[in-house]
């Protein structure tokens, strides 16, 4: 009954499927691949794999654009010295018939699946989610690498985080497999909702969040209900603001100012490290925000 593997009820899945199954407290997570199906996993994490399967390393699950000899070179610099660039994972493939495959979500970890299909459904944007914390998704779901603005660096702590794309077909579900320590807690607001959360135990959120950091010696302000900023696009004032300027002043000076804001929230959150700061959470949008976060282990 602990084999990985076994199921009561054994899936019979058609060319391109795919489907994910936590096991033994979610520490695990077997896939199991129909003919000619792929997913992309973070390398290192598959622990065993049927014969019929192969893994192809290095590959991206979006589209890349042309560019020339410069701009490869471009992307991985900021790869491997940022993070940023074309994302490169493993992705295994199937040939022809059904395979499973078990990964590990990591040493004292435990995942999550989230279906973004759902979360399309129901209003939310994309999903920016750290790039630790990705284990796998299936093949159609398609993210990239995003740069951090001051709002997503407070939560985030690092230069660039993962965006998942749209998703274009809301009837199939589209998977993407999160691991965090100890349990992955999800929260919800609603437009106008503000919370505060643990500096550096958020590990995924909607685009739609605005959030900052606030030291733990000031009370949130929680008299009052927050704005909601209309239009299909509204994310929040700050972003709408930079938004405005850029098309009345150019692109240069409002985006170097953003980096320096970013830069500015990465090195408080440094300095003052967990404990001193809190990240207030606000939903200035008029769809639903989702956040994600990890509890601490011990």
């Amino acid at each position: 009954m602990r084999h990985p593997f076994f199921n009561l009820t054994h899936l019979v899945l058609r060319e391109g499927e795919s489907d994910f199954h936590a096991q033994h407290q979610a520490r695990g997570l077997v896939a199991t691949l129909g003919p000619n199906a792929a997913i992309f996993a973070r390398p290192g994490t598959t622990v065993s794999r049927g014969p019929g399967a192969k893994t192809l390393a290095r590959q991206t699950p979006h589209r890349i654009p042309k560019r020339g000899w410069f701009g490869d070179e471009l992307s991985t610099f900021m790869r491997v010295m940022f993070g940023g660039g074309d994302v490169k994972l493993s992705m295994i493939k199937t040939l022809d018939k059904q395979r499973e495959i078990l990964l590990t979500a990591g040493d004292g970890a435990v995942v999550e699946k989230l279906d973004l299909a759902e979360m399309t459904r129901e209003g939310a944007p994309p999903l920016q989610f750290l790039q630790p914390a990705f284990l796998c998704s299936g093949s159609k779901v398609a993210f990239k690498s995003a740069a951090c603005d001051a709002s997503t660096m407070s939560w985030a702590r690092a230069p660039f985080v993962f965006r998942a794309e749209p998703v274009e077909d809301v009837s199939r579900p589209a998977i993407l497999c999160l691991s965090g320590r100890t349990l992955v807690w999800s929260e919800r607001l609603e437009p106008g909702e503000s919370r505060d959360f643990a500096l550096g135990n958020v590990i995924a959120a909607t685009l739609n969040l605005t959030s900052r950091l606030r030291p733990t010696s000031q009370c949130h302000p929680d008299d009052y209900k927050a704005i909601v900023y209309k239009g299909e696009g509204a994310n929040d004032g700050e972003r709408a603001a930079m938004a405005r300027e850029a098309r009345e002043r150019g692109v240069i000076a409002p985006r170097l100012r953003g980096v320096g804001a970013a830069t500015k929230t990465l090195l408080d959150s440094m300095r003052a490290r967990e404990g001193f700061l809190v990240c207030e959470m606000t939903n200035h949008s008029n769809r639903p925000v989702f956040v994600y976060l990890q509890l601490n282990r011990g």
